[in-house]
């Protein structure tokens, strides 16, 4: 064989060589721009499902000092029903089903902070042995996820009005009660689809707030302090009845 001919079939090596890892290098960059997209759109598909959301988790019970009152606790069947629903631009739909949950934490919350609490149907009658009635209601409930607020955190907002009635029915006093609750997407998983459990952890942590808010702030309503006061007062001036034993004649 000649030079010049191996010289010629070396350049050609050459050039088939150079040729074949331009053709691996392109396919290597073609899968790896197809399984970027690929990981883009379903991230996206992620981003746009929404979340139905059931909750789930316990209640604790607040530490405080029992008041000494027979409580009666009345649920309207609009709060123990309530469900969340809200369509958000470009990430689908979303539905909390609160309701449950928000009954559990009222008749837990009410068994702590009175020595009895029982349950009340109606408003307009009213068992007379009780000495008042608790009637929470919800008048507006929120969520923002991380998409909107351009954060780490899943936030929800509560907002609930809160009646005191006494025996005979008549309203004593009504004041707004407010609860947050919030969750960082970084504590779940990363390629798992956070949303359910972080809106699901956010509420749970809005009821909770709610619960210890009512506990702790329930005497410190200025129309709520001044019926406990003349409540005590009035069972102050109550004559006792005299003892058998000492009140009877000889």
């Amino acid at each position: 064989m000649s030079s010049r001919t191996l010289g010629l079939q070396l350049a050609w090596t050459s050039v088939v060589r150079h040729r074949l890892r331009g053709c691996i290098g392109s396919e290597s960059r073609e899968r790896g721009l197809r399984l970027s997209a690929c990981l883009l759109f379903v991230v996206a598909l992620a981003g746009c499902t929404g979340a139905n959301v059931q909750m789930q988790g316990d209640i604790p019970t607040p530490l405080v000092n029992r008041l000494p009152l027979k409580m009666g606790l009345y649920l309207e069947p609009a709060l123990v029903q309530y469900v969340f629903e809200e369509k958000i631009q470009d990430h689908g739909d979303w539905r909390v089903e609160v309701g449950p949950m928000q009954a559990n934490l009222f008749r837990k919350i009410t068994a702590a902070m009175f020595v009895e609490s029982v349950p009340v149907d109606s408003i307009a009658s009213i068992d007379p042995n009780v000495d008042g009635v608790l009637a929470p209601s919800i008048s507006e409930f929120q969520i923002s996820i991380p998409s909107q607020t351009r954060s780490d955190f899943y936030e929800v907002w509560i907002k609930y009005v809160m009646r005191l009635y006494d025996s005979h029915g008549s309203l004593i006093a009504q004041w707004p009660l407010t609860a947050y609750g919030k969750a960082n997407k970084g504590d779940f998983g990363v390629m798992e689809n956070s949303d359910k459990p972080a809106i699901r952890q956010a509420t749970m942590t809005a009821l909770r707030d709610a619960g210890a808010f009512l506990a702790l702030r329930f005497g410190s309503v200025p129309e709520v302090r001044a019926w406990m006061n003349a409540r005590n007062t009035e069972n102050s001036r109550t004559p006792q009845t005299p003892d058998a034993t000492h009140g009877g004649a000889t």
